[in-house]
């Protein structure tokens, strides 16, 4: 219900005014001059004013002024039997909304009053949406903190003010203030009913102070700010539970707290409580999400080490494993040498003496073929264990050399150089894509030479018909990487397994010692032998070798 005050010298202006009003459903307060007038608006919160601009005592403009400061946004209308331009236009400019003149037109007055109203809600709508506006800005607490009490410096016109919200202890403590000391912010902790801010939280009322505390029966006896003239203390409130306290206080403004204002701090509270509340969901949100990413990063630490100490684990693992099998091949490597070793002085005697008497026939002249044909036979195997022999020996006593630097390049095509064409009668074509520049390497050549050739015979041999044998050397690290790559049938994990068995060989006539002999030679250079292959994809032998002791 709308509020109006008539202020007039005159009792039948102020009878009929407030009659009319009455009649047409507005709450009607009088006052006959400007004091009275003015201490009623401090008191109480009216819509419209209407004011006579002569008066006893204080006029009508110096009034118009006066409430103005009071209440910025009620609206004042002047009413005067002396209207002119100047008199419009200054009471214009000290805030009126508009004038009337006497004797009054009760008809044009209401229309004027329901216009000066229509003005009055518009303003508190655009007032308290700015506000809103503002309040509603952020959702983050020191930011909202600040705008609530930035706005309540300006719309309240407060010289002092703090908030103070709830510790997780339940007591208050100062969150924000403006014109406090930081001692008193640091070290003040309220609980309920304890003091000003305490009282205010447990009744869950707002306190309008005037003069300090003199004229507070409640407070008389607490210790006062004595530079406070005047103060508000506003519980915040929502869902009925106190979330937190709004203090102002004035300093320097002469002008006292009134009903009015605490009338407004009631509104402005109300939308402060509502974004704090929002706050305290968003900071309570924020916690839990830190925490929860905390906590998921903690679990992704974990599972890192644990991923870590799994592959640690299977490396140890395949490394034992790794050191069992080349345990358990030297030692069949050492038994191999020395059963080697002694079989090779007790079978190359027979050998000699059995080849030694074919060859006698021979130079007897042995007339029957048959008979020829079966020495030769004799003879060529004879060779070919003596043959195999040496391999023997050489793979348990793989001899040492002379180790130099040598163009590794120039190395393998010499070997291909002697064996090309022949590879091209049998349908494989060698293909080369040497690295230019490439380093020497630290090599016993004849041996090295040895091994090129033998990974050579073998890419052949994996050659059903036609194919191709590419070979390529680059620089890799510390290393000269060659590649021995071939067409060919290639090979399952089993075999691959088996590769550098002794005597372990898928050829018809093949001894099983070229690849352990090589692995040997390249092992005794300190480098490395592996191959990679899968069946019907064919195989890449990987050689290598250190660089030469001048790279």
């Amino acid at each position: 219900m709308n509020r109006i005050l008539v202020v007039d010298d005159e009792t039948d202006v102020l009878e009929a005014v407030s009659h009319s009003l009455g009649r047409r459903g507005y709450v009607v307060a009088i006052a006959a001059n400007a004091e009275e007038g003015l201490e009623k608006v401090k008191r109480e919160r009216f819509d419209v004013v209407l004011m006579d601009l002569r008066l006893p005592g204080m006029d009508g403009m110096e009034a118009l002024r006066k409430i103005k400061k009071i209440d910025p946004e009620v609206e004042v209308i002047m009413i005067t039997a002396y209207a002119s331009i100047d008199t419009a236009i200054e009471s214009m400019k000290e805030g009126a909304y508009e004038y009337v003149e006497k004797p009054l037109n009760i008809n044009k007055l209401i229309v004027l009053i329901e216009k000066a109203l229509e003005k009055h809600q518009l303003t508190e709508t655009v007032a308290f949406y700015e506000v809103s506006k503002a309040i509603f800005s952020t959702i983050e607490m020191e930011g909202l903190l600040k705008i609530i009490v930035d706005l309540s410096l300006r719309l309240m016109r407060a010289d002092d003010v703090s908030i103070m919200l709830f510790d997780e202890h339940g007591k208050l403590y100062i969150a924000i203030s403006h014109g406090l000391d930081e001692d008193v912010k640091k070290t003040t902790r309220l609980a309920l009913g304890e003091k000003i801010a305490g009282w205010v939280a447990e009744n869950k009322q707002p306190m309008l102070l005037i003069n300090g505390l003199k004229d507070s029966s409640l407070f008389k006896d607490l210790p006062a700010r004595e530079e406070i003239k005047s103060s508000i203390v506003a519980p915040l409130i929502k869902n009925d539970k106190v979330i937190g306290i709004l203090s102002l206080n004035r300093l320097i403004n002469e002008e006292n707290f009134s009903k009015i204002d605490l009338y407004k701090t009631n509104i402005f509270g109300s939308l402060a409580s509502l974004a704090l509340d929002n706050a305290n969901l968003y900071t309570g949100l924020s916690v839990m999400q830190e925490k929860l990413i905390a906590a998921n990063k903690r679990l992704e630490e974990n599972e890192k080490k644990a991923l870590a100490m799994c592959n640690e684990l299977k490396e140890t693992d395949e490394q034992l494993k790794d050191s069992r099998l080349q345990l358990s091949h030297s030692a069949k490597l050492a038994g191999l040498g020395r059963l080697v070793s002694d079989m090779a002085h007790e079978v190359n005697n027979p050998l000699m003496v059995i080849q030694g008497s074919a060859q006698l026939y021979f130079l007897d002249g042995v007339s029957d073929t048959e008979k020829r044909k079966n020495i030769d036979i004799i003879i060529s195997e004879c060779q070919r264990a003596k043959e195999i022999i040496q391999r023997l020996l050489k793979f348990s006593r793989p001899s040492k050399g002379v180790f130099k630097d040598a163009d590794i390049n120039a190395s393998i095509e010499y070997i291909i150089g002697l064996i090309e064409h022949q590879f091209s009668l049998s349908g494989a074509r060698i293909v080369r894509y040497y690295g230019e520049n490439l380093p020497h390497v630290y090599i016993e050549e004849q041996q090295m030479q040895e091994v090129v050739m033998n990974l050579l015979n073998n890419a052949r041999d994996a050659i059903e018909k036609e194919g191709v044998i590419t070979v390529r050397t680059i620089r890799e690290g510390t290393f000269v990487r060659v590649d021995f790559k071939d067409s060919g049938c290639g090979m399952d994990k089993d075999t691959l397994d088996k590769i550098f068995e002794p005597f372990f060989t898928t050829k018809e006539k093949g001894t099983g010692l070229g690849l352990p002999v090589c692995c040997g030679i390249v092992k005794a250079h300190n480098g490395e032998l592996r191959f990679e292959s899968q069946p019907g994809k064919g195989t890449t032998a990987v050689l290598l070798l250190p660089l030469g002791r001048k790279e």
